[in-house]
């Protein structure tokens, strides 16, 4: 097994409180369409908050870069299908979040 370097996460409590309130608070004024928004806002909240620690020191950081508009556009396909379903392909949907967030998360040289 090839072992590249570990990954860490600079997460505190705070920080993942205050953002799991504010789209808790998106959800509620927004009558339940901000939760098909918040799985991508999860995952790209820890991943730009991992760095990868390779076995010399070296840090790089990941960085995911999903803009607005293609997480507006992957979130309204799976409501359209998950409204065809009657919610069954939530549970797909979610795998579907984690597979279109690491397709855009990049490794980069920490600064």
């Amino acid at each position: 097994m090839l072992r590249i370097g570990e990954l860490e996460m600079e997460l505190d409590v705070v920080s993942a409180f205050f953002h799991a309130l504010k789209w808790f608070l998106f959800t509620i004024l927004t009558l339940g369409l901000a939760a098909f928004l918040y799985p991508y806002a999860l995952t790209a909240f820890c991943i730009n908050r991992t760095r990868l620690v390779d076995h010399t020191g070296r840090v790089r950081r990941l960085v995911c870069d999903l803009d607005v508009a293609s997480r507006l556009g992957h979130a309204l396909l799976w409501f359209v299908l998950a409204c065809l379903t009657f919610g069954l392909a939530y549970f797909v949907y979610l795998y579907r979040v984690a597979k279109f967030v690491a397709e855009h998360t990049q490794v980069v040289e920490d600064a």
